[in-house]
C-alpha cells in the first residue's frame, strides 16, 4: 500500500492556509503527499505588521525561505516549482501584467504539471474551485492548469514539450488521477459553527463582519469531505507563522482559540470536482473508495474491490 495525494497550490503560503494539516495528517499516516507550487509569489506584499520591509528585489527569495520552512512544519514528501511569475490580486482582469501566471498560455504550465502528474502517479490530487476560492487570477489559473493538466498526463498522445523533465515523462506510461478534489477553506458550516461557538465563549466572533457582508457569498453546501485533521492545526499554524512576510500571528488566521476549534469544528473541508468511483458524501478521508494496490497494478478504480484504507 503506498498512498499518494498531490496538492496544487497557487503562491508561496497557500499550501498553510488551504489543507494544511490534511496534508500533515496523510504524512504521519504514511502517505506520500507532494506539493506543487505554480509561482514565485514575488508579487506579494509585506502583510505582517510585525515583519521588517523587504526590498521588491528581495521578495521572490523571502518567499522562497519561508515556503521551504513551511514545507518542513508541514512534512511534505516533495515539492515541485513552476516558477511561473505571480500576477498579483486584481479585481480588473486588464491590470494583470502580460507574461504573469494567469496571463499565459494555459497549455504551457499544464504541461509541466502534466509531465509531474506522470511521475508522482497520485491516487488523489487537490487543487482550488473553478472560482478559485476567491477571484484571485492565479487561482482561477490554478485550477484551469490542473483540469487541463490532469486531461494531458493520461493522454497517450499528448506533447509534453521539450524539457529535459518533459520528455522523460512523456516516456512514462499516461496517468488519470481517479479523485480530483477542490479545497473550501470557509465553508459556510465552517464559519457558522466556529462564530456560534466564539460568541458563546468569548461574547465575540472574528466572523461577524464576514458573515453579515458576505453570507450570500459563501456557498451553504453540505462539502463533498470533511477530513478530521484537528490534532493536526498544530503544525498548519506552524506552517503559517513560517510566511512571516504574510501572516500576522495576531491576526485573522489565529482569531480562534485552536482547542476552541478543535471541539467544533475539527476538520477541513473539500468538494468532489472529479470521481472515477461514487463518492458518498460527506466523506471523512480523501482516499474513500480507492483501492489503491489494485489501481498501482492497472485495474479500473470502479471496478476494484475497496477495502477501506486500501
Amino acid at each position: 500500500m503506498n498512498r499518494r495525494v498531490l496538492f496544487v497550490h497557487a503562491h508561496p503560503d497557500d499550501e498553510s492556509s488551504k489543507g494544511a494539516a490534511t496534508a500533515a495528517r496523510y504524512v504521519d499516516e504514511g502517505a506520500e503527499v507532494v506539493l506543487v507550487t505554480c509561482t514565485d509569489g514575488d508579487a506579494g506584499d509585506v502583510l505582517n505588521p510585525q515583519a521588517a520591509p523587504i526590498a521588491p528585489d528581495a521578495m521572490r527569495a523571502t518567499r522562497a525561505r519561508e515556503l521551504a520552512a513551511a514545507v518542513a512544519a508541514i512534512g511534505f514528501t516533495r515539492t515541485h516549482a513552476l516558477g511561473y511569475v505571480d500576477s498579483g490580486y486584481h479585481e480588473d482582469p486588464s491590470e494583470v501584467a502580460e507574461g504573469t501566471f494567469s496571463r499565459i498560455e494555459l497549455d504551457a504550465p499544464s504541461r509541466q504539471l502534466a509531465a509531474i502528474l506522470r511521475r508522482e502517479r497520485p491516487h488523489v490530487v487537490v487543487t482550488y474551485p473553478e472560482n478559485g476560492g476567491y477571484p484571485h487570477p492565479d487561482h482561477i489559473m490554478n485550477h484551469l492548469v490542473t483540469m487541463r493538466g490532469l486531461e494531458l498526463a493520461e493522454d497517450p498522445g499528448a506533447d509534453l514539450g521539450d524539457g529535459p523533465s518533459a520528455g522523460h515523462a512523456a516516456a512514462l506510461s499516461p496517468w488519470r488521477v481517479p479523485k480530483v478534489y477542490a479545497t473550501s477553506t470557509f465553508p459556510l458550516e465552517r464559519l457558522e459553527a466556529l462564530h456560534t461557538a466564539m460568541l458563546e465563549a468569548h461574547g465575540q466572533s472574528p466572523y461577524t463582519e464576514w458573515l453579515e457582508s458576505r453570507a450570500d457569498k459563501v456557498p451553504a453546501e453540505v462539502p463533498d469531505a470533511r477530513v478530521r485533521c484537528g490534532e493536526h492545526f498544530s503544525r498548519r499554524d506552524a506552517a503559517l507563522l513560517a510566511h512571516v512576510s504574510q501572516i500576522d500571528p495576531d491576526g485573522f488566521w489565529f482569531g480562534v482559540p485552536r482547542d476552541l476549534e478543535r471541539e467544533h469544528y475539527p476538520y477541513e473541508a473539500y468538494t468532489v470536482l472529479r470521481s472515477d468511483v461514487l463518492v458518498q458524501p460527506v466523506e471523512d478521508d480523501l482516499f474513500a473508495g480507492l483501492n489503491v494496490a489494485a489501481i498501482d497494478r492497472g485495474q479500473d478504480p470502479a471496478t476494484a474491490p475497496t477495502a477501506r484504507g486500501a
